[in-house]
């Protein structure tokens, strides 16, 4: 049987649809909590159709597909490996080196560094991640959704950037340009002891799409300026959530001298880069 979402006429004509409204509408039914019945087999479903094992989850009664998207963590099943970690589960889709006059090259697709970053909004100069490193990270249906501070750091600020809605799978990026050039997404930048900034840019996707901060209202952060945050995390303490899957892009400058191997998927809290001797003394302090 043909998945008619994941074809490519489908999927190219995905620009003349209406976003905000199809979100609207998808927003109201996952959050329904009645009837119950439906909202239980529903989420049966999807665990069984995505195999998605929840004995890393809070055992619970979820009441919405909304509850069960955002389930929690129980307690010791991420623990944090060494170096820079993973802030999100996700299939690592792209992992390697920077060069912000240089496109990114994700699943065919060539990308900008400062569009995705920026947008056509702002103008945060990307010339001190020259000969740094990049990852990006793809939320999927059956993982974690909460993304989390993948060293010690300090939030300085966060840019946003509206845009559009289109899928994020394999499918849609085979067809659909531009993808994490065109959709909403919020740039998170970073400063860690030493004074060396690295970026996370949080990419929404279809259906729903919600980028939400902790701690923060979008209606603080959702503007044209940079929203000032100066909030410290420490390393794994949650940041945030999608309200439906997406993509973190993560870039480091080469002061924080990462060392990443190839992989097909990571977990939250795994090392995702590792870090020169020096640099891992001071993230472990």
């Amino acid at each position: 049987m043909i998945a008619l979402h994941r074809t490519r006429a489908f999927l190219r004509s995905y620009a003349f649809l209406p976003h905000r409204l199809l979100n609207r509408g998808v927003s109201r039914l996952t959050a329904a909590t009645r009837p119950g019945w439906a909202v239980h087999r529903a989420i049966r479903h999807w665990v069984r159709r995505d195999g998605i094992d929840l004995g890393d989850f809070e055992a619970r009664r979820y009441e919405s597909v909304d509850d069960f998207f955002l389930r929690r963590l129980r307690p010791g099943a991420r623990p944090l490996g060494p170096g820079f970690v993973a802030p999100a589960d996700g299939n690592l889709v792209s992992l390697g080196s920077l060069e912000p006059s240089q496109p990114l090259r994700v699943k065919g697709q060539e990308l900008s560094p400062s569009r995705v970053v920026n947008g056509k909004l702002h103008q945060l100069s990307l010339d001190r991640y020259a000969g740094g490193a990049h990852a990006v990270i793809f939320l999927t249906p059956r993982g974690y959704h909460h993304v989390h501070a993948p060293m010690d750091a300090e939030l300085i600020d966060v840019r946003w950037i509206p845009g559009r809605y289109f899928p994020q799978n394999a499918n849609a990026l085979r067809h659909i340009p531009r993808v994490y050039e065109r959709n909403e997404r919020a740039t998170l930048r970073f400063r860690d002891g030493r004074g060396h900034e690295f970026l996370l840019v949080m990419v929404g996707a279809s259906l729903i799409g919600g980028i939400h901060l902790d701690g923060l209202e979008g209606s603080q952060w959702m503007r044209r300026e940079p929203f000032r945050v100066g909030r410290k995390f420490a390393r794994g303490e949650r940041i945030g959530h999608f309200a439906f899957g997406s993509t973190v892009v993560v870039l480091l400058p080469p002061e924080l001298r990462p060392r990443g191997g190839e992989r097909p998927e990571v977990r939250m809290g795994e090392t995702l880069f590792e870090l020169e001797a020096s640099v891992e003394a001071t993230v472990s302090r």
